[in-house]
């Protein structure tokens, strides 16, 4: 550890410069505090109090009211007016801060400091000869403790940066808190060719804060360049990243999207869009689309129709509150009201609470004084399931709970972060007089025809009654002898159910599971509604989802690009990407070489709108909409009008792998949950269509899942645990660098467009760039499928500046299309944003044309992938080797073993040294000779052949020569002559005979072969003058061959390689046919067997 001492040598130049300069204030001004101050704890009786020593004392911004009705103030006092005090009759309580706890933290300062400048001293000069020295002593770095992950330059429309990632190993969370972290100060500082360094730039903290605990990622900057250090070319551009502790550790830079691309042809047709287009225009235009070019595009109707565009028509009855509104409650007497402190020994309160299923309790807790602390309140129930937990960041904070079951429930009060304090806890039961009326037919087939009123009968003691007039409901509330309204929302609910012609029509129930001990007020008459305000084009009722197969073959034989947009509602550019994707492949296809070598080659899927119900809800009704419009809640839940915007199942947390339900982080339980993930995996239609798609068709290798906004560029892993943060499996680093190498071209693309970067620190796997997204469809078609599936985000921030700073402003999800005030509701729309929303579909469908361009390489690619190994040393005495393999040309996966065995694809593979990260540094530390041996199989299946390397630790290998001659040696023994015996006249038949022949050859290669040297009736055998009219036939297997004379000799067997003492059966046939003149006598011939060689 540095200790305070031990900086001197470090902060000496500040002093020297700093010390004589020093001034002090006169008189006229604040005089700064006395080594002997203290801020103490002083407690006095009343206001009148706090306004005397006001005057007269440095009083702290700080005032508590006591239990005792005392009122605490924090005093900054030297010992004479901390005397002054007890003689004025104020009690003193504890020191808060004192000079020695001031030294103590100036002294923790001054050490920061140091280390900070150490780290920006490292990074700008480097690490000297003889280490680091402070107070005369060496700092040994810890051996990879930083590691720089990536450097990246780039140049977009506002200038030119350089993006740095380095992972702190010394960075870790503070024990005990599941928030704080301590480490080092990292700095960077980078240079060309010359080997100047940069002023350094500190580096910034990467904390993951959605899981529990917190999790440190790894330290990331971006910074701006200078005009002179932008014309630096990347090639020949070093980052240096040091921390505070002496670490450090140098980085090439690359550029980042620096591919260069195909161009379009002239007059490449694009821009197939004028406005926002909501899910119904969408399939409409690409249903033209397939209608004028049938020869290139298929719509294909997805077996699950969606669950609509359509609602049960409602009304929240109460009073004039509108009915699609949330009704007014009547709060009960206090049924809890208490006080208590959150202190660090007793840092939760527990307050039971005994209530009875279907009541309705608000709880609430506040600080002392109001809004003085930040609580948290949670409510368990009998079981002790926490059923709430709510932080707003202040207090108070209210829980409104329906009660499930009877039993004693137990409130938990708690500070955030540690927060401490005293509170008030209240506990009442709210009470409704609002009847919630929901349709048995749809709005739009017959739902908002419905009407109830409810009426005040006009006279004392008069009782509740329903009356049914077609579809006109007509409810008499009851009276008392005075004339009073007495009827409660339960008994309304009662009467309207038990009226057979009103319940054919409706179903009545309390708002909200509430018990209805509310008295009903008049209502006038109201039609139900659905809410719905869509135009006429858009179909109510289920929507038939269509996707578009798109190329000249499309029979599955080609290589499959998945492209899916608008899972999210509300992320209106979304859809227009995928339909501007569609057009431009097909009206391009005839004029355009590039998209005819594309859609010849691949085919692409295209399904505009995943979620079309919600699509046309955000679109029309609730422009933040962003899942589908089903409703999972309980009946007696969040089911009424009020809640219909909270209603929907997030479609990106609907799949089946590394799910909510199994056990992973980013999804929720909730029906009004914005990520929740549905009653179950897979349980929503429009995911099976995905899903079918994805199942279907198996020659789809490639999928994209288009959303907005924020310009992400992502794959698996999309998910991990909550507690722990462990992620789904993480791809090997080999495919990992696939992910990158394809993501190269596809954000080239967008690039193209008007020269936006998708950022180094938003391009990587879901989990480490974004969140935790339990149930997302990247990783169901990865980890399911096999298929390399990416996730845009598109809607990158835009820099406010081109010459200065990295500030950027957000885009939002509806940006102006064109000019300002063409957005949705909920997007950013001012005069920095003109024509985003375009521009953004635009640049998006660029980056599909890239996806398409990737799957087109993979498509062709037969070549084995290039790797090569790298060591610290051939041989060493004892010290241990380092190596590291290194991809020459495309990523692959690198399988190897280092004892000499062959390796398979059961043999360890190579990966990164950890999430995000480089390739990791292998040691071989024990003595002995080592033979490492790997090879690489790339994306695409093409295996490299087997490498090795031979790598020494404490052991030698001398070449040796040992070893003798062999002549050219090439020997034919023949073994008994071969033999047909007797002939019969007459009879046609095939005479078969063998004989054996022995073979030794030291030749390369040596051939057998038989000929008939003979000059009369070659190949045929002869009995004197007379021979066979059917030539002889011989062979060493199944197939014979005539036997040829001396010129053409028949060939037996070949040899490709040496051969000893090998035995050949020689096999001959002799064909008689049954009209064949046969002379008495023995019939033969000498034949001549030959082994030659033409490589001796």
């Amino acid at each position: 550890m540095i200790t305070r001492r031990s900086l001197t040598t470090v902060a000496a130049a500040a002093l020297l410069l700093g010390g004589a300069g020093t001034a002090w204030a006169d008189d006229s001004h604040d005089v700064l505090p006395g080594s002997d101050t203290a801020l103490v704890q002083v407690f006095v009786n009343s206001e009148a109090d706090v306004e005397k020593l006001s005057a007269e004392f440095d009083l702290a911004e700080y005032k508590q009211v006591e239990d005792d009705g005392t009122i605490q103030l924090n005093i900054d006092a030297d010992p004479g007016e901390r005397a002054q005090l007890r003689a004025m009759g104020f009690r003193i309580g504890q020191t808060i801060e004192d000079a020695k706890t001031r030294a103590a933290v100036n002294a923790e300062r001054e050490e920061a400091a140091a280390l900070e400048r150490l780290a920006g001293d490292l990074a700008e000069n480097g690490v000297p000869k003889g280490g680091i020295k402070l107070d005369g002593k060496s700092v040994v770095p810890t051996p990879g403790e930083t590691v720089i992950q990536r450097a990246n330059k780039f140049t977009n429309y506002a200038g030119t940066f350089i993006y740095v990632e380095a992972h702190n190993k010394a960075t870790v969370r503070v024990a005990g808190s599941n928030t704080a972290f301590t480490g080092p100060t990292l700095a960077l500082s980078f240079a060309g060719a010359d080997g100047v360094y940069s002023t350094p730039t500190n580096m910034g903290r990467f904390i993951d804060t959605d899981p529990t605990p917190d999790e440190y990622m790894y330290h990331r900057q971006l910074v701006r360049l200078t005009p002179a250090q932008a014309a630096i070319p990347a090639s020949q551009m070093t980052v240096r990243v040091a921390a505070g502790t002496g670490a450090t550790d140098t980085f090439k830079v690359t550029e980042w999207l620096g591919t260069t691309l195909p161009p379009n042809v002239a007059g490449y047709q694009k821009g197939f869009f004028n406005r926002y287009q909501d899910p119904t225009e969408n399939r409409a235009q690409l249903d033209a689309l397939a209608t004028q070019f049938p020869n290139l595009v298929t719509p294909v109707n997805l077996p699950n129709l969606t669950n609509g565009y359509q609602r049960k028509s409602q009304a929240i009855m109460n009073g004039t509150t509108a009915i699609g509104s949330t009704p007014p409650v009547t709060l009960g007497p206090l049924l809890i009201d208490t006080t208590g402190e959150i202190t660090a020994a007793q840092p939760v309160a527990s307050i039971p609470f005994t209530g009875v299923a279907g009541q309705s309790i608000r709880a609430i807790v506040n600080g002392i004084p109001g809004g003085s602390t930040d609580f948290i309140l949670a409510i368990k129930d009998p079981a002790g399931t926490v059923l709430q937990s709510i932080d707003t960041g202040t207090s108070p904070e209210t829980v409104n709970q329906v009660l499930p079951t009877s039993g004693t429930y137990t409130y938990e009060v708690s500070g955030f972060e540690g927060d401490l304090g005293d509170f008030t806890f209240t506990v009442q039961e709210v009470f409704s007089s609002a009847v919630v009326l929901t349709a048995k037919e749809w709005g739009h087939t017959g739902g908002d025809e419905v009407t109830a009123e409810f009426r005040n009968p006009g006279a004392a003691s008069s009782p509740l009654s329903v009356a049914v007039t077609g579809k006109d409901i007509v409810v008499n509330l009851a009276t008392n002898d005075t004339g009073a309204l007495t009827s409660t929302a339960a008994q309304v609910v009662a009467a309207i159910n038990a009226k057979p012609e009103a319940a054919a029509l409706v179903t009545a129930m309390t708002y909200r599971g509430n018990t209805g001990g509310g008295v009903v007020p008049v209502r006038a008459k109201v039609n139900l509604d659905d809410f719905l305000n869509a135009p006429a084009h858009v179909q109510r009722g289920p929507f038939q989802q269509r996707v578009y197969r798109i190329g000249s073959v499309r029979d599955g034989s080609k290589v499959g690009v998945f492209l899916y947009c608008q899972q999210h509602a509300r992320e209106w550019t979304t859809g227009l990407t995928c339909v501007e994707t569609a057009e431009r492949l097909v009206r391009n296809y005839a004029t355009d070489p590039e998209t005819k070598k594309l859609l010849d080659n691949v085919e692409v899927f295209v399904l505009p709108n995943v979620n079309p119900d919600g699509g046309h809800y955000s679109m029309y009704d609730f422009n933040s909409q962003r899942r589908n419009m089903t409703n999972h809640c309980p009946v007696a839940g969040n089911s009424d009008p009020a809640a219909r915007n909270t209603w929907g199942v997030d479609l990106n947390r609907n799949n089946g792998e590394y799910s909510l339900f199994d056990g992973y982080f980013g999804a929720s339980s909730s029906c009004t949950s914005d990520t929740y993930s549905g009653p179950a995996e897979y349980s929503e239609p429009e995911i099976k269509n995905e899903k079918w798609v994805a199942d279907t068709f198996p020659n789809i290798k490639f999928a994209n899942n288009i959303h907005s906004y924020g310009g992400y560029f992502m794959w698996a892993p999309g998910s991990y645990t909550g507690n722990g943060r462990v992620t789904a499996p993480a791809p090997n680093i080999g495919i990992e660098k696939y992910f990158f190498e394809a993501g190269e071209k596809i954000l080239a693309r967008i690039k193209e467009h008007r020269n936006t970067v998708i950022l180094p620190e938003r391009t990587g796997p879901i989990a480490d760039v974004l969140y935790s997204a339990a149930g997302n469809s990247a990783d169901d078609q990865w980890y399911r499928k096999g298929i390399i599936s990416y996730s845009f985000e598109t809607g990158a921030d835009r820099f406010t500046s081109t010459s200065t700073g990295t500030a950027q402003i957000i885009t939002g999800f509806q940006p102006c299309f064109s000019g300002v005030g063409t957005g949705g509701g909920t997007g950013t729309c001012n005069a920095n944003l003109i024509n985003e929303g375009r521009d953004q579909a635009m640049e998006f469908a660029n980056g599909n044309y890239g996806m398409i361009e990737s799957a087109y390489d993979y498509a062709m690619d037969t070549t084995a992938p290039k790797t090569s190994i790298e060591f610290s040393a051939a041989q060493t005495s004892g010290d241990p080797i380092n190596y590291r393999f290194n991809w020459d040309d495309e990523a692959a996966v690198i399988y190897y073993t280092t004892d000499g065995t062959t390796p398979n694809l059961s043999s360890r593979k190579y990966n990164n040294q950890r999430a995000r990260s480089i390739g990791e540094v292998l040691t071989l530390s024990q003595p002995g000779a080592y033979t490492v041996k790997w090879m690489a199989i790339d994306m695409k299946g093409n295996q490299s052949a087997v490498q090795s390397q031979r790598l020494l630790v404490a052991a030698d290998d001398e070449s040796g020569t040992v070893g003798g001659s062999v002549p050219a040696t090439l020997a034919l023994t023949l073994g008994t002559p071969a033999t047909f015996g007797a002939f019969t006249p007459g009879v046609a038949r095939d005479y078969n005979v063998s004989s054996t022949a022995t073979v030794i050859s030291s030749a390369g290669d040596a051939t057998l072969s038989v000929a008939d040297p003979s000059s009369t009736n070659t190949g045929h055998l002869v009995n004197g003058a007379f021979f066979l009219p059917q030539k002889l036939q011989a062979g060493t297997g199944g197939t014979l061959a005539p036997v040829g004379g001396s010129a053409a000799p028949t060939t037996l067997k070949t040899w490709s390689a040496p051969t000893s003492n090998e035995a050949v059966a020689i096999n001959f046939r002799q064909t008689i046919a049954a009209s064949d003149a046969l002379r008495t006598g023995a019939y033969s011939k000498t034949l001549t067997f030959t082994l030659s060689t033409t490589t001796p």
